[in-house]
């Protein structure tokens, strides 16, 4: 009877530790989530190093397009990041210098704002905002 109970116990604690085993496993692994993947241990696909795109290619790509646009540096930049921050919680952008294409000849229309923003002159970020929301920010800086 005494073997009997022992090998239950033994077997018993075998199985608990390979199921915590594999639930730690699992948790060292990628985690799919509804936003993206995210990697744990250093471990995820390798980027290649993205080129720098000086800012006199940007102004030469905002002339071939005949795009008209807004331009933030210094104290004007720190000022937009703060009434961004203030008004929509939007995170601080830690760049030099930043381009607003507001209207251009081929993709705008009116609907989207695209950020160009610059750091030690080179393109460090790019992105996109409705462009009721980039209005609804310089409006309050034009009221202010």
């Amino acid at each position: 009877m005494r073997s009997k109970i022992i090998v239950g116990l033994v077997l018993a604690i075998a199985l608990m530790g390979f199921a915590g085993f594999k639930a730690y496993s699992n948790k060292l692994g990628p985690l799919v989530q509804a936003h993206g993947t995210t990697y744990y241990n250093g471990e995820g696909p390798d980027f290649a190093p993205i080129p720098c795109k000086p800012e006199s290619q940007i102004l030469a790509a905002i002339k071939q397009v005949h795009a008209k646009y807004d331009y933030f540096t210094g104290v004007h930049l720190k000022a937009f990041e703060w009434r961004a921050a203030r008004l929509k919680g939007l995170p601080p952008l830690n760049l030099e210098a930043l381009y607003v294409i507001t209207e251009d000849d081929k993709l705008r229309n009116g609907d989207m704002v695209l950020f160009i923003g610059l750091k030690a002159n080179c393109v460090s970020m790019v992105f996109g905002l409705p462009s009721g929301l980039y209005k609804e920010l310089t409006d309050k800086a034009d009221g202010a």
